[in-house]
């Protein structure tokens, strides 16, 4: 669950719990592929290192020994050794980079579900920065796959040249593996000052996207306010300091490289020196020079590589630890079977275990929490004194806190409530409405089997709404586009439209918050009377959070609460006599 009306900084309520590595996770889920591509990745770059080692064999036995048939077979095997080397190597990498991308979707539609899963705890973060961490940082994670593979067929391959080159010359070896161990201390000293370099490169990205995601949502206020030009200057400023964070890590892995290229080269024109000597002296023949030379190309080309490998090492380390606290922070983690792809594709919606009702469903028994209850075909509004109090009894409607809350018999928790949203809808204070025609928008939760092509389910819904006006208004009617959060809206056009949606979903328990707070007076009292008429069946069940006095007038009842506890029950000109209901209503 996704709250982005707070800071950058993810809070939550509860501690948070050592979650399983995205790496480990990643590594575990691809074994039995890496149990394969890995050694014959080993072996393909084994060909790559013989075949200098070959070539010299075949110029010291074959063309200066003068046999013309060792000549012809050893090029013969060399095109053979080339030929397997390529389809070893195509072979591996068609398999990591299948894997790579299964991960990638892995890793986004698992995170997407986390967010989207009611079971999950609420996260306060921007909904930019999740977005940012959903895809980009889960993508650079996943990358992993794409390193394994050849960063460990060429680190063997390296000590493998290291080992013949002493098996050559003693001088020979010991250069190289000189070379190796400064490279290594390099490597070692800089990759933790990358790793911070790109999780603030990361951060400062994601509050850029964060603050471009809030100028979008707040465009019409920001236009009727007349401050475009702050809110450029804003956006200005946040996506300065992310090309700051940027250049600055860009600078750096230009360094790390920078070094490992200089030892590396090095480290490798000191063996052809040596071996150039040895063969002056005649310690090494032409061929061993020759071969001595092919390896030390071989070499540099993978150690130019392997330079490369910090900087990717540390932006995936990175982002595998920004998805992993991203998951701890919805209470979830990366290997949570009900996020695996298994399910997420084959599973309907949140209407509860058995999918998508077909057509309307019956009663589900009622509303009950520890304060009051709701009984099927009765309406009742609940009066908070404290805004906390509202929020406390959402929250056990909602099932994220065990408060005692049933539907019927079934309680509501944290574990549960899935299974129960077929039967429950809690319509929010605040208003989400996604990319599509304002019918689309209706019909988001309506059962199935609605004749969605004939339009008086829709008519139905807008009039419980108060939101008729809205036909002549649209320029399509019900084919009009609603942009993205009902940007193209005012607040009170977004509010109705999301309380009509709630409507049409005909839920046996529906709950409102602060259903009409963004509409004057007039609206709200038509909005009172057709709402209370659409759900005043015996089979369903309404409960109001709300301190608006029309729709405390309309309900069959209204519990005023404060601090926690019921003060007053009854109707709404009853408790007018209570003062410390008057007053929370005349506020």
């Amino acid at each position: 669950m996704l709250d982005s009306r707070s800071a950058p900084a993810a809070t939550t309520s509860a501690p948070r719990a050592p979650a399983p590595g995205v790496m480990r996770s990643i590594v575990r889920g691809n074994r039995r592929m890496l149990a394969v591509a890995l050694p014959l990745g080993t072996i393909s770059e084994g060909v790559e290192l013989l075949m200098p080692i070959v070539l010299g064999l075949i110029i010291d036995h074959g063309i200066v020994g003068g046999d013309l048939r060792l000549t012809i077979l050893g090029a013969l095997g060399l095109i053979g050794m080339r030929l397997l080397g390529v389809v070893l190597w195509a072979w591996v990498f068609l398999q990591t980079q299948k894997a790579c991308m299964y991960e990638r979707h892995r890793l986004r539609v698992g995170l997407t579900g986390a967010v989207l899963d009611p079971r999950s705890r609420t996260v306060r973060r921007p909904a930019g920065e999740v977005l940012s961490i959903a895809t980009s940082d889960a993508d650079k994670a996943s990358d992993l796959m794409d390193l394994l593979p050849w960063v460990v067929p060429s680190l063997l391959a390296v000590l493998a040249a290291a080992a013949y080159l002493a098996a050559m010359d003693l001088w020979l070896g010991l250069a190289m593996l000189l070379g190796i161990a400064v490279m290594v201390v390099v490597i070692r000293v800089i990759t933790p000052t990358l790793s911070a370099r790109y999780d603030d490169q990361q951060s400062q990205a994601a509050e850029a996207a964060a603050t471009a995601t809030d100028l979008v949502h707040g465009l019409r206020v920001l236009q009727g306010l007349g401050v475009q030009s702050r809110a450029r200057a804003t956006y200005r400023r946040t996506s300065r300091a992310a090309l700051g964070a940027a250049l600055v890590n860009a600078r750096y892995s230009g360094i790390s490289s920078g070094l490992t290229t200089l030892v590396t080269g090095t480290m490798l024109a000191a063996v052809v020196v040596l071996a150039a000597l040895r063969t002056l002296d005649g310690a090494l023949s032409i061929g061993v020079l020759i071969a001595v030379v092919g390896v030390a190309r071989y070499v540099m080309g993978m150690l130019q590589g392997l330079s490369g490998a910090p900087v990717w090492w540390a932006g995936m380390s990175t982002s595998a630890r920004r998805v992993r606290d991203l998951y701890t922070d919805l209470g979830r983690s990366v290997d949570d079977p009900e996020l695996g792809l298994g399910v997420l594709t084959v599973q309907r919606d949140e209407r509860g275990d058995s999918g998508a009702v077909q057509g309307r469903r019956g009663a589900a028994g009622g509303l009950h929490l520890a304060q009051l209850s709701v009984a099927d075909g009765e309406i009742v509004a609940l009066a908070c004194a404290d805004a906390q109090d509202a929020e406390s009894v959402i929250d056990a409607v909602n099932g994220r806190s065990e408060q005692g809350a049933r539907i019927g018999e079934h309680p509501l928790s944290p574990e549960g409530r899935l299974g129960l949203r077929s039967d429950l809808l809690v319509e929010p204070h605040v208003v989400d409405l996604f990319d599509g025609t304002l019918r689309e928008q209706l019909a988001t939760r309506a059962p199935d089997g609605t004749a969605i092509e004939d339009d008086a389910w829709a008519g139905h819904a807008l009039h419980a709404a108060g939101a008729e006006d809205l036909l002549r208004i649209l320029p399509e009617g019900y084919d009009t586009r609603i942009l993205d959060r009902g940007a193209n809206l005012s607040g009170g056009q977004r509010q109705r439209i999301a309380l009509a949606r709630a409507v049409a979903a005909d839920a046996p328990v529906l709950v409102l918050h602060d259903p009409t707070t963004a509409v004057d007076a007039v609206t709200e009292q038509n909005i009172a009377e057709a709402l209370i008429a659409a759900r005043r069946r015996t089979d369903r069940a309404t409960l109001l959070v709300t301190r608006a006095p029309a729709l405390l007038q309309e309900a069959d009842r209204v519990v005023f609460m404060q601090d926690g506890e019921v003060l007053a029950e009854g109707p709404h000109n009853e408790l007018m006599g209570h003062e410390g209901y008057r007053e929370v209503v005349r506020r």
